[in-house]
């Protein structure tokens, strides 16, 4: 492939139009693996090359993402086959991290045996069987990027949990519904439902967004619950380190009338970040608002000073595609990694940083260094997605009890 993406790109500044546009195409046709592959962008890049290789990088991040956001698939006969191995095939599989969390809470990390039968069965489908039938649940809180951890089941059933539903990579679970009444001010009360949002963790989401308008909730009686007058969106931004959020629904008109939710349907939509591109920049002593662009993001590296015993890089960091990717959840963009390399290959880690800049589309940041070498002999380097994915996802919900 890497052969085929070489020869095509060369053709992208071709004499023809037609030879031109047939490049680009092929490149497109070769998939989101040859991303991999394609060159980068350089201020004596071609401008139409230049154009067309953002516009490859663009279509073929959002086919990457598609792709990512597909459930994982496990094909799996085994009888009496030790817990360990069983997710370590589980692992090997989807590309999904698992850590057992038992011991960081106590409790006994025994290797059960287990039976299973599974082909092509979905991540989430096979491992809600597995923990039911070793008494285990998923713990999304470990603190660890990109991993789910289990420990042992607090409830006293281990049977599947009928309510739960998936879509695709992700996991919907209702976890609680309160009802209040404010003595004091009757007229003061109301029903909330947590729904619980769980997403394989080989892909972690940058902020969850549930349109309110999208939401279809009824009891058994046809009857809606949804509140009156709501509108805008419920937006969640997914913190690092934990594997699921809480969405808190509110729910109107339930009374003694009602006994369940009968239908839970909506539309949620998951920003979800593309590969990550390293963007290096140097003669840092002479750097002046140096641009770089990788699909959907554009990196202005505008200059590296002293400050006093430290050296501070200012950069700016611009959504090309807005997708609401820095719509007050700018999480993402301070998880960045960003660090300095020396001649020899030896990492000097920031000491620090501040926002500097903030617009609807663009973060400005400083990061603070400590040296012990010239400015000059430095290169900085700094990660990013190369794109925000916007994925709509589908999912209802079916006879949830009330209180």
């Amino acid at each position: 492939m890497a052969d085929q993406v070489k020869a095509w790109v060369r053709r992208l500044d071709s004499d023809t139009l037609e030879e031109r546009d047939r490049a680009e195409q092929k490149i497109i046709e070769l998939g989101h693996k040859s991303l991999d592959y394609l060159p980068q962008v350089k201020p004596s890049t071609a401008a139409e090359t230049k154009a067309r290789l953002q516009r490859i990088r663009t279509i073929l991040e959002k086919a990457r993402a598609d792709a990512a956001a597909k459930s994982s698939k496990v094909t799996l006969t085994a009888k009496d086959k030790p817990f360990p191995e069983v997710i370590a095939a589980i692992q090997e599989q989807t590309g999904n991290q698992l850590i057992d969390y038992r011991r960081n809470f106590g409790q006994n990390a025994d290797a059960t045996k287990v039976t299973v039968d599974w082909k092509e069965t979905p991540f989430w489908e096979a491992l809600d069987e597995l923990f039911a039938q070793t008494g285990l649940e998923a713990y999304h809180y470990a603190g660890q990027p990109g991993v789910l951890a289990y420990v042992a089941r607090q409830s006293g059933t281990n049977e599947k949990n009928p309510l739960v539903q998936t879509s695709e990579i992700f996991r919907f679970e209702p976890t609680r519904i309160e009802s209040f009444l404010n003595l004091s001010n009757p007229s003061q009360r109301g029903t909330f439902m947590n729904l619980q949002v769980a997403w394989e963790p080989r892909v972690t989401p940058i902020v969850l967004k549930l349109p309110l308008d999208q939401l279809q909730i009824e009891d058994e009686n046809g009857k809606s619950l949804i509140t009156e007058g709501s509108e805008g969106s419920l937006d969640t931004e997914v913190l690092q380190g934990v594997s699921a959020v809480d969405i808190q629904l509110p729910l109107g008109g339930v009374d003694r009338t009602s006994q369940k939710i009968a239908k839970l349907k909506g539309q949620m939509v998951a920003l979800l970040p593309g590969r990550v591109e390293t963007f290096t920049f140097d003669k840092l002593e002479k750097a002046r608002n140096v641009k770089e662009t990788r699909g959907a993001i554009e990196v202005i590296f505008e200059a590296f000073r002293p400050n006093g015993d430290i050296y501070e890089a200012s950069v700016m960091l611009r959504v090309l595609n807005d997708q609401g990717a820095l719509e007050s959840h700018r999480g993402w963009v301070y998880n960045n990694e960003a660090y300095l390399k020396g001649p020899n290959g030896e990492r000097v880690d920031i000491a620090g940083f501040e926002e500097t800049y903030r617009d609807v589309d663009t973060v400005g940041l400083s990061y603070k260094f400590v040296l012990e070498r010239e400015a000059s002999d430095y290169q900085f380097v700094y990660r990013s997605p190369a794109s925000i994915i916007s994925l709509p996802v589908s999912f209802e919900l079916k006879d949830i009890p009330l209180p």
